[in-house]
């Protein structure tokens, strides 16, 4: 089996609901309606209201509530907007994964404190339109759930092989299926018609000196995922920057001596996006 056999096995599985296939193909057009789009979003009961728990929190810092979904998506902006919904909408995608395999709060943890370290890395080393770097850097793992979902067997096997080392699972992954989650998450953003920087992030994070284009999106997400890994298993700061390629430094201008001393203020903005992103809503009733 390939991946794109994978991802075309799980495709009823999981799949973009609508809300986000409109909201992307409205904001590639080249004038889009703040008004439409608060329409869209007011669909989706959960999304509506994590958007308007985002344009409340201390991040944004207003000064008077905001209440409406039409004004949150103006001061969200569409970027911020987009990169809700996909992250919410993803998150809702994959279900019913066995605990045994993955533990779902921890993963998305890690994917949500990557995701906030890729954007901040982003906006240090001067990338133009930082914020794709949230997504990017929050779904680069998503391999790794179609894994689980279609090979539920030998996901078991190479988990107990790997004993829980992740920096040895793509090529645990390569012995034992022929292909690692990287190439499943390509295949699957590929699927899902998402932007280039996206497919080439997922397919080399772990393996930076092998992209092309854009090596830098896929060096800052391979600096953010080893700090965010990091501090999940209590590693100190020199355990962390030793997993990360010594090139990748070169290609997004940055320096260890540069992010040390603000990786804690970066993973307290994690939090904060945690409790947006992750923590349930209150749905009123119909």
């Amino acid at each position: 089996m390939t991946p794109n056999e994978l991802v075309e096995d799980i495709d009823q599985l999981v799949s973009l609901p609508d809300v986000f296939i409109q909201v992307n193909q409205l904001m590639e057009q080249p004038h889009c309606s703040s008004t439409k789009l608060a329409e869209i979003i007011s669909t989706d009961v959960d999304i509506s209201a994590r958007l308007l728990r985002l344009v409340n929190s201390p991040f944004y810092g207003l000064r008077s509530k905001v209440d409406t979904i039409s004004r949150a998506v103006t001061i969200a902006g569409t970027n911020e907007l987009r990169n809700l919904v996909l992250a919410t909408t993803a998150i809702r995608a994959f279900t019913g994964i066995p605990e045994k395999l993955v533990n779902m709060d921890d993963f998305w943890r890690h994917a949500v404190t990557t995701g906030v370290l890729s954007q901040i890395l982003a906006q240090l080393s001067n990338a133009l339109h930082s914020e794709r770097l949230f997504v990017a850097g929050m779904l680069h793992d998503v391999g790794r759930l179609v894994i689980y979902l279609t090979l539920p067997d030998k996901a078991m096997d190479i988990l107990e092989i790997t004993g829980g080392d992740d920096w040895i699972l793509a090529e645990i992954e390569d012995q034992v299926l022929g292909f690692n989650h990287m190439d499943v998450g390509a295949a699957l953003m590929q699927s899902w018609h998402l932007p280039e920087n996206l497919i080439s992030v997922a397919k080399n994070h772990h393996r930076p000196s092998h992209a092309t284009e854009p090596e830098m999106d896929v060096a800052i997400v391979h600096i953010a995922l080893a700090i965010a890994r990091g501090e999940m298993s209590g590693h100190s700061v020199e355990e962390m920057f030793w997993a990360i390629e010594p090139n990748v430094w070169d290609a997004t201008g940055l320096t260890p001596e540069q992010i040390s001393p603000l990786i804690d203020d970066m993973l307290s903005k994690s939090l904060e996006v945690m409790g947006v992103i992750l923590a349930p809503t209150k749905q009123k009733r119909a």
